[in-house]
């Protein structure tokens, strides 16, 4: 299984199908059939550079190896590629559990990978290049929504930030913009921050420059035809937070600025409403920059949790700011 410019690409001995501008359900529904109609059922190979796929076909029953480096990795291993390891190494794959996710079993690189970035962190963090949130800001903090859009959830995440007046920012993976151009304009139009979060939720470590390049032009570019506006996308939120030091400077050079983020609500977790708000309130603090997820899964308790966020911030003295506001009293030179 693997992604292109125009959304999914299945291959199965003797066959390949593109599924072009659809939402995940589409290839998901699609493998389900074809797993269905193998006797023995089928097993689904993915790289690091697809975090799109993981908890669907999880949830789905279908069984999902993913190939590490140094397979090829860099932003969009070719479907037919993926197949043949399946069917040649599937040893040397690594089988995610049914209710895991992408990166299983490489949390301790992850984490290295993190903890050796951050003196580039904090050299960029301090020239506006890096916003990680909790710095010296005063009582302002960023709401930001990972992973849609979604037609259902984030329209509902909308409607509750227009009753309370707060401003947000929406990391979108350019396979759901590309799917849903509309809801990309709405967020545009409500006049709320756009942001990227790569093509298909890719690990970025893992690639290389021209994977780089792809996994964030491509969404920039998707964006950009949603809203109709060749305005640049400013701000790159790196899927699982994932980073390297040359990763920081890559991006850097590329003009955007990486927003990190010091509040996990994981709500992926679906928790309850009430877990999600206190989980927020209880890790907020002066420039905090919040995660949620407005796609991804089922976010209603997302939404649900929505309202008790913004007034429980508000009733402790916080005020809700855009990105731009934010890096502009931490940082007022890189506004």
């Amino acid at each position: 299984m693997g992604v292109t410019r125009e959304g999914y690409r299945i291959a199965v001995p003797g066959a390949v199908e593109v599924l072009e501008r659809c939402g995940v359900d589409r290839p998901v529904a699609r493998l389900a059939e074809l797993a269905a109609r193998t006797p023995g059922g089928l097993t689904v190979v993915v790289d690091s550079a697809n975090g799109v796929l993981d908890a669907p076909l999880g949830a789905a029953g279908i069984p999902v190896l993913r190939a590490d480096p140094p397979f090829p990795a860099d932003g969009g291993a070719a479907a037919e590629l993926l197949a043949a390891l399946g069917r040649s190494r599937s040893d040397a794959l690594t089988a995610l559990p049914s209710a895991g996710w992408t990166m299983s079993g490489r949390e301790e690189e992850i984490a290295a990978a993190d903890r050796a970035s951050a003196p580039v962190e904090r050299q960029l963090a301090a020239k506006g290049a890096v916003l990680t949130g909790g710095a010296d800001a005063g009582p302002l903090v960023a709401l930001t929504f990972d992973d849609g859009p979604h037609p259902e959830f984030t329209p509902q995440v909308l409607d509750v930030l227009r009753r309370h007046d707060a401003p947000a920012a929406f990391f979108c993976i350019g396979l759901n913009v590309l799917a849903h151009p509309e809801v990309v304009r709405r967020i545009a139009d409500a006049g709320q921050t756009l942001g990227n979060h790569t093509w298909s939720h890719a690990y970025l470590p893992d690639l290389g420059p021209i994977g780089l390049a792809r996994q964030l032009g491509h969404t920039g570019e998707a964006i950009a035809e949603a809203c109709g506006d060749d305005r640049p996308v400013r701000w790159l939120r790196p899927p699982y937070g994932g980073r390297s030091p040359e990763l920081l400077r890559a991006v850097d050079a590329s003009g955007l600025v990486t927003v990190l983020w010091d509040v996990d609500a994981k709500d992926w977790s679906r928790p309850g409403p009430d877990v999600i708000a206190e989980r927020v309130l209880s890790q907020v603090r002066p420039g905090s920059v919040i995660l949620m997820h407005d796609a991804g899964d089922d976010r209603s308790q997302t939404v649900a949790a929505l309202p008790a966020v913004i007034t429980g911030l508000r009733d402790r003295g916080y005020r809700l700011v855009s990105l731009d506001e934010l890096l502009a009293a931490v940082h007022p030179a890189a506004a």
